[in-house]
């Protein structure tokens, strides 16, 4: 408030000059309104008088102070918006260097290339499950609402130095949900920096979801068939739809189907499903293993946990988590 201030008084007591001016003129030179208004301007902007000029002892000596006090109000006004525009350029500097630096340690991340309708929900869901994500954008004027609070690099997703200030190369994911063209840019910068990225692309039409696979995507969704999918189901089927949402999306300590990642040192390793006790010690099930791409969902209580399976449980996000803690696995 009191910046506020300090920034419209000099203007304010400007006008108020001006007003006064042209009053004074008029009063003085015996001028009408627009011919005082014309004098006026003149005279502060010291471009030199030509038709009109002040002819009376008491106009020459208006002019005399006006202009001074015009030149040094209007110089204290203008170093006030330069300081403003300083300011704001250092801040912005400073908050994408602090940006940087904290994408920088970041590890195991999510990347959205995009923001747009489908992007804000993915954020959303992200946000849910608090993992840690990087939005990139090209264009910083949409983001002008979000870079306060999230993590945003600005620049073409496509370009190898934009995914780099990213962190693509520690990343966990990649989720690129511009046009088809875009996509397949991204994709093979992604792949190329970080093979092991799992990238998930969106696709504006069927036919580009192969192009994008071989592009190097992991999964490619059409938004659109996806969508009626879903609304064709929620007629046919809505108990399973229901249930399913409740499953992924609840936020309360309701049931939740979950991935539980086996990193190398788990106590879970050489163990079986039977014999570790899961369901007696945490009251959680094993609905399938998966290990190198190949879903394990039937007769598994025997099967052999090995270093990098998937276990796809359900419980519990208090058992879930507590599981994640004792076994030394990470929740994805």
């Amino acid at each position: 408030m009191i910046r506020f201030i300090k920034t419209i008084l000099p203007l304010i007591l400007l006008l108020i000059l001006l007003v006064i001016a042209v009053i004074g003129f008029s009063f003085f030179e015996d001028l009408n309104n627009f011919e005082a208004l014309w004098m006026t301007v003149t005279t502060v902007l010291t471009v030199g008088y030509g038709d009109l000029i002040p002819q009376t002892h008491e106009g020459r000596v208006l002019a005399i102070v006006l202009v001074p006090l015009c030149i040094i109000l209007f110089t204290y006004f203008m170093g006030m918006i330069i300081g403003f525009i300083v300011e704001f350029n250092i801040s912005t500097v400073k908050r994408s260097q602090r940006m940087e630096r904290k994408i920088k340690h970041m590890r195991n991340h999510i990347i959205v290339c995009g923001l747009n309708p489908i992007s804000l929900i993915i954020i959303d869901r992200i946000k849910q499950d608090r993992t840690e994500f990087v939005l990139v954008e090209p264009d910083e004027s949409k983001c002008e609402q979000l870079i306060e609070s999230h993590n945003i690099v600005i620049g073409d997703p496509g370009e190898d130095d934009v995914l780099r200030r990213a962190g693509i190369e520690k990343a966990n994911g990649l989720i690129t949900t511009g046009s088809d063209a875009e996509n397949v840019l991204t994709i093979l910068s992604a792949r190329e920096m970080n093979p092991e990225v799992r990238i998930t692309s969106s696709a504006e039409r069927v036919e580009s979801e192969s192009k994008l696979m071989k592009a190097g995507a992991n999964r490619v969704i059409n938004p659109e068939h996806i969508g009626g999918t879903r609304m064709a189901l929620s007629i046919l089927k809505p108990a399973a739809v229901d249930y399913m949402d409740r499953m992924f999306t609840s936020e309360t300590d309701s049931f939740r189907i979950e991935e539980l990642f086996l990193t190398d040192g788990s106590n879970l390793i050489s163990e079986t499903i039977k014999t570790a006790e899961l369901r007696t010690k945490y009251d959680i099930s094993v609905l399938g293993i998966k290990r190198e791409g190949h879903v394990y969902a039937s007769k598994i209580a025997d099967l052999v946990l090995k270093t990098n399976d998937v276990m796809i449980i359900f419980g519990k996000e208090p058992s879930i988590l507590k599981l994640k803690l004792t076994s030394m696995s990470d929740v994805l």
